[in-house]
């Protein structure tokens, strides 16, 4: 008899890396696997589960399953180059698993740095927004049997490199069929959280028409900003579990558009939330991230938000307190409009979030300004968060400092995980000691915590309605001293540096 062909898609969340575990950012907030159900939903030629290996003992369960019953194709998404590794490791797993299943990676990291990935045990690698390119390749992997040597839309090795075949243009976010959030198994939904809510995730749109330049989103987009169609947010929300009280809009730039797109689905999508959603879900929270400046432009719009649609987190991406900083960024803002904005956002009633990243040659100076900063606003920001001016693959950054950096484009030097954000790839221009003790100090002026009374039925909502997240929250002050640690930024930053320095060896070796 003929063995039955395998007709079977498996899309897989990897694991996250030791340093961002180290810092403690998981126990903050974890999201659901937002590329992999849109992934899902595009794909009609084949059954597709999903696997999202961050939660505990995820991995067995799926390896076991896949070797009872081989998939045609298993996908593995790597959004941050810093969990590059993992996905490395759980492809490897997979071909042991099924040697004969075709193992795809896509995502930010490889689509930007697909030569990380050579020794691999990918076939192909997806290139960039993959909705129409993968799933295209799983019906011909179903209808044939076997693994393509090249595919539009995905690199292959060619030799000792990867060569791209281009494919089919991106279909705008509207032609999107709706997510298949019914794929997510429900044990998934308690290990997604945002502080002391069960959440969501989805899009309003994706793109961005800035080009800073710590940042690949411009480049990925072209600059264009596309929106999701009105039927398939709410399609996304009404998808959401009834212990799901929070959700957080992932775009790029939320309200980044034209007056009459605005009109076509921010406008009509609040409506909808307020007069349908919110009234049948109660204490229903939203979170965005958006630009400073355009919260001024569109001010009323989002006091509306915030008035009737349960908008209550605002992150905004300050990124700088100085103008000549946000020049340097290329970030198009002010100081002041950053000022004004964290301002009036926060007595519109939003919680506002600012997000900062600081340059490697940053002197003693300029972290005072921070300091400054988040006293002068401390009233008005709940936290901040700080990122390292880490260059990414596929960045601008990345490109002008690998001229006297070469190692950084060599994973045996420079490991997946030393792309977490926390530690500086190129030489900072204070100590690092001193570098690092200035790191955890902008990091405990920020968020210092302070007892607001409002915590407490929030505390017994959770306490109530999702009770599994209470041992979560109680190691977040935990995971709060570790971002206030010098120490353990700078052994961190040891670790990352001394295995550079040894693979440096082995290389020369």
């Amino acid at each position: 008899m003929t063995p039955t062909r395998p007709r079977g898609v498996v899309l897989i969340e990897p694991d996250i890396n030791p340093i961002t575990r180290r810092f403690g950012l998981p126990i903050v907030a974890a999201y659901p696997p937002l590329a992999q159900v849109r992934l899902a939903a595009q794909i009609t030629a084949a059954e597709v589960e999903i696997a999202d290996l961050r939660i505990p003992g995820e991995r067995d369960r799926l390896l076991e399953r896949i070797r009872r019953k081989p998939p045609a194709v298993v996908g593995i998404s790597v959004t941050f180059t810093s969990n590059g590794d993992e996905a490395i490791d759980i492809a490897a797993a997979v071909s042991r698993a099924c040697p004969s299943t075709a193992i795809v990676l896509g995502g930010t990291a490889p689509s930007e740095d697909p030569q990380s990935f050579l020794d691999s045990a990918a076939d192909l690698i997806c290139f960039r927004g993959g909705d129409r390119a993968l799933a295209a390749l799983v019906a011909e992997v179903v209808e044939t049997g076997r693994t393509p040597g090249h595919f539009p839309g995905f690199f292959h090795r060619e030799g000792e490199r990867w060569r791209l075949d281009p494919g089919p243009p991106a279909p705008a976010m509207s032609d999107l069929r709706r997510y298949a959030w019914h794929l997510l198994p429900d044990r998934y939904w308690r290990n997604y959280y945002q502080g002391l809510r069960s959440t969501g995730i989805g899009q309003t749109s994706e793109g961005c028409p800035f080009d800073c330049t710590f940042c690949s989103v411009w480049k990925t987009h072209g600059r264009r900003v596309s929106l999701a169609s009105l039927e398939n947010v709410k399609h996304d929300l009404r998808s959401l579990p009834r212990s799901v009280r929070g959700f957080f809009f992932a775009d790029d730039i939320w309200m980044q558009a034209s007056e009459q797109q605005i009109r076509d689905l921010y406008d009509p999508l609040l409506e909808w939330i307020a007069g349908e959603l919110r009234p049948r879900r109660g204490d229903f929270w939203l979170t965005v991230e958006t630009r400073t400046d355009l919260y001024l432009r569109q001010e009323d719009r989002f006091k509306a938000w915030i008035r009737r649609g349960g908008l209550k987190r605002i992150l905004f991406g300050v990124e700088a307190v100085t103008d000549d900083l946000l020049e340097r960024f290329s970030k198009r803002n002010t100081v002041d409009a950053n000022s004004e904005a964290i301002r009036r956002a926060a007595e519109a009633g939003a919680y506002v979030t600012a997000q900062f990243v600081i340059p490697c040659d940053a002197e003693r100076a300029y972290f005072d300004e921070i300091v400054a900063f988040l006293q002068a606003h401390r009233r008005w920001m709940r936290t901040a968060n700080f990122t390292i001016a880490t260059p990414l693959p596929g960045t601008e950054l990345y490109g002008r400092v690998l001229a006297t950096y070469p190692e950084l484009a060599d994973r045996r030097v420079v490991r997946h995980p030393s792309f977490s954000l926390f530690t500086a790839l190129t030489a900072t221009r204070l100590d690092p000691v001193e570098f690092y003790g200035q790191v955890a100090r902008v990091y405990k002026e920020a968020n210092q915590v302070a007892f607001r009374p409002a915590i407490i039925p929030q505390g017994l909502r959770t306490l109530v309605l999702s009770p599994w997240l209470i041992p979560r929250l109680l190691r977040m002050p935990r995971a709060l001293r570790a971002l206030q640690d010098p120490r353990m930024f700078l052994e961190t930053h040891l670790q990352v540096q001394g295995n550079r320095l040894l693979a440096a060896a082995d290389a020369a070796a």
